[in-house]
């Protein structure tokens, strides 16, 4: 008795259906990545952070903001433009006259990193400077430059 093979000798084409597997995995793949690209990004809204300012107790301190401009960092402290070169001179000057020791920065989101270490260079310069970033007054009064 001789057994006969269901399959022919040369199965043909057969070695291609986990191609189309493969094919349809894909597609699928495309098709999802499709529908979640749409759905990428979800606004969160949070309310100030007050914990950063807390810190600082119940000291008054000299604010210092910088502002990205294509042209340049501007400073601003207590909402007075003042040129880089004297900066150190004035914070230190607006700190004696306050009575604190205490600075704030506020950065604008336009300026670079670079520019904001600089600003923290040279506060960090002036002897018993304490600097905090992510002020906000309590009172809500902001002097915008």
């Amino acid at each position: 008795m001789q057994l006969k093979m269901s399959l022919p000798e040369r199965p043909g084409w057969i070695f291609v259906i986990p191609g189309f597997d493969f094919i349809a995995l894909l597609l699928a793949l495309v098709m999802f990545t499709g529908v979640v690209a749409k759905e990428s990004y979800v606004e969160i809204k949070l309310p100030p952070s007050e914990f950063r300012g807390v810190r600082l107790g119940d000291e008054n301190p000299v604010v210092v903001m910088l502002k990205g401009t294509a042209s340049g960092p501007v400073y601003y402290v207590e909402g007075v433009k003042v040129p880089q070169a004297s900066l150190g001179g004035l914070v230190l000057e607006s700190a004696e006259k306050r009575g604190t020791k205490a600075v704030a920065i506020k950065v604008d989101s336009e300026a670079t990193m670079a520019e904001r270490q600089i600003l923290i260079n040279t506060i960090a310069k002036l002897n018993g400077i304490r600097i905090f970033e992510g002020y906000r007054r309590k009172d809500g009064v902001e002097k915008a430059p």
